[in-house]
C-alpha cells in the first residue's frame, strides 16, 4: 500500500475480513453476547419425492432439471426431499400425468408433495414438463409457471418453477434465481464475483491486480471498493464496464444502493470516517449524515429508503446505529456486546442483522427487531459473519469458517433454523444479495 496508515486505519477498523485477528484478540472474550439459541418448536418439513427425469435423447439435461429442483427444494427450508433409495417400486415405470401415478405407493413412502418432471429436446428446442402433485389429494396443484423452450433458459425455468412450488405452499414466491454477489481472495488477490443464490452460474467482475472489497448490487450494476489506483475508490459495474463513481481521497467503502443514491463511509483525506449520501451515477455528493468524533460506517438502507443502519464507535466499542435518511433521529440499537457490526435491514423493515463477538470470543450472527431485542441465529460452529438478507427477508447469506474448510459461503431461513452450504472452497468473504 502506497498511502500512509492514517487513511488505513479507517477503512479496516471494522473490516473483520481482514484485520479480524489482532482487533479481537484485543478484546476480552467474556465482554461478547451473552445470548444463546432459544428452544422452541422447530419448524416442520414437508416431505417431497422427485424422482428422476423423465427424457427421450438428452440424458444430460434431465439430470440437470432434477439436480436443480432437488438443490432449490433443498435450500428453501420448507421441505425434507425424500432419498430414491427410499422408494421401494420403480418410479421409472410411472409417467407424468396423473393417470400413470400410483398415489398410494408415494403416500406409502411418506410424501406428501411429489414433482413429476420431464423434458424432449429437438434442436435448439427444449420443452420442459414440470408438474406438482399434492399426494393424499391425489390431484395436481395450479402453479404459477409457464416453460420457456430455449435452452439457454432452462435453469431459469426451474427455478420459476421451484419459486411457484414455494408460493403454493407459503403464499409467497420464491427467491430462486436471484443473485449474490462476493469476495473471493484468489492467487493472494480479492476479487468480485456475483453468483446465482444457489451457488451456480459464478462470473468474475473484478479481474485487477488489486484488492477488491465490500460489493453491493444496484441500480443495475455491482459496486464495490477497489484498490486498482491505489486508493480506495469505489466503482461501479454495468454490463462488464467499470466506473468509478467516489475517489475522494481517504476511503469510499460501503456502499449501500437505493432509489438512484449511494450510502457509504468518507473519510475525506484523513478526516474522520463518516456516512455520506452520494449520486449513484455521478458520485456526486449530496449529504453528510454523521458528523462524529468516533468512526462510523458500514450503512444499510430499509427498503423504503427512508432509514439507514450503521456502525459507530461514539459508545467507546462498535455498535449498531439507526437514523433517518436526512440523518436526523440517531439512535442506538444495540446495547449487548461489545463489538457489534456488519448490518443490514430487513426488506420487511422489522429487523436488522448483524455480526457480533460472543461471549465466547468469535463471532456469531444474530438479530434484533427495531426495539433492540437481540435473538442469536448461529452458535457453536466456527466463526460466522457478513450477513446479508435475501429479497424477501426469509433468508441470510452469510461467511462461516465451520467445517474446516476456510471461509465459505451459508445461507439459512430468517430464524436460523435451516442452514444450508452455497459454497465450495475457502476465502470467501462480503456477501451482498441483490434486492
Amino acid at each position: 500500500m502506497k498511502y500512509p496508515i492514517i487513511f488505513l486505519l479507517p477503512l479496516f477498523l471494522f473490516c473483520e475480513s481482514l484485520l479480524s485477528e489482532p482487533i479481537y484478540a484485543q478484546e476480552k472474550s467474556d465482554s461478547g453476547i451473552d445470548i444463546d439459541i432459544q428452544g422452541g418448536a422447530k419448524r416442520t418439513l414437508i416431505p417431497m419425492a422427485i424422482p428422476d427425469t423423465k427424457f427421450s435423447t438428452d440424458k444430460k439435461t434431465a439430470k440437470l432439471v432434477q439436480d436443480i429442483l432437488r438443490r432449490d427444494l433443498d435450500l428453501s427450508g420448507l421441505f425434507k426431499i425424500l432419498p430414491n433409495d427410499s422408494f421401494f417400486f420403480d418410479p421409472k415405470t410411472e409417467g407424468i400425468e396423473k393417470g400413470t401415478i400410483s398415489f398410494q405407493n408415494w403416500f406409502n413412502v411418506g410424501a406428501q408433495g411429489l414433482i413429476k418432471s420431464s423434458v424432449l429436446t429437438k434442436g435448439e428446442t427444449t420443452v420442459l414438463d414440470l408438474r406438482l402433485y399434492i399426494v393424499d389429494k391425489k390431484a395436481r396443484a395450479r402453479l404459477e409457471w409457464k416453460a420457456g423452450t430455449s435452452e439457454k433458459e432452462i435453469r431459469q425455468n426451474i427455478h420459476d418453477f421451484a419459486n411457484a412450488v414455494i408460493k403454493y405452499y407459503t403464499g409467497e414466491m420464491g427467491v430462486f434465481g436471484t443473485r449474490i454477489a462476493f469476495v473471493r481472495k484468489v492467487k493472494g488477490r480479492k476479487q468480485v464475483y456475483v453468483m446465482d443464490m444457489d451457488g451456480s452460474n459464478v462470473s468474475r467482475i473484478t479481474k485487477n491486480r488489486s484488492i477488491n472489497l465490500f460489493p453491493t448490487l444496484g441500480g443495475g450494476g455491482v459496486f464495490y471498493t477497489s484498490y486498482a489506483h491505489d486508493n480506495p475508490d469505489l466503482w461501479v459495474n454495468r454490463g462488464g464496464k467499470a466506473k468509478k463513481i467516489s475517489s475522494r481521497r481517504g476511503q469510499n467503502t460501503g456502499a449501500s444502493y437505493c432509489g438512484g443514491k449511494i450510502a457509504l463511509t468518507l473519510s475525506m483525506g484523513g478526516q474522520n470516517a463518516d456516512i455520506y449520501v452520494i449520486n449513484a451515477t455521478n458520485g456526486k455528493l449530496i449529504k453528510r449524515l454523521t458528523n462524529q468524533a468516533s468512526i462510523d460506517t458500514s450503512p444499510s438502507w430499509n427498503a423504503s429508503c427512508s432509514k439507514i443502519a450503521f456502525v459507530s464507535g461514539r459508545a467507546g466499542t462498535p455498535q449498531i446505529y439507526t437514523m433517518n435518511s436526512d440523518g436526523s433521529n440517531q439512535k442506538r440499537l444495540t446495547y449487548k456486546g461489545k463489538y457489534n457490526t456488519s448490518p443490514e435491514w430487513s426488506p420487511k423493515g422489522d429487523a436488522i442483522v448483524f455480526s457480533a463477538r460472543e461471549k465466547r470470543g468469535k463471532f456469531d450472527i444474530f438479530v434484533s427487531d427495531l426495539e433492540g431485542r437481540i435473538e442469536r441465529l448461529t452458535q457453536g460452529q466456527g466463526t460466522n459473519e457478513d450477513p446479508s438478507f435475501s429479497p424477501d427477508g426469509r433468508y441470510v447469506v452469510f461467511t462461516s469458517t465451520r467445517g474446516g474448510k476456510g471461509r465459505r459461503l451459508w445461507m439459512m431461513t430468517a430464524d436460523g433454523e435451516v442452514q444450508k452450504l452455497l459454497t465450495k472452497g475457502g476465502g470467501y468473504s462480503s456477501p451482498s444479495w441483490a434486492k
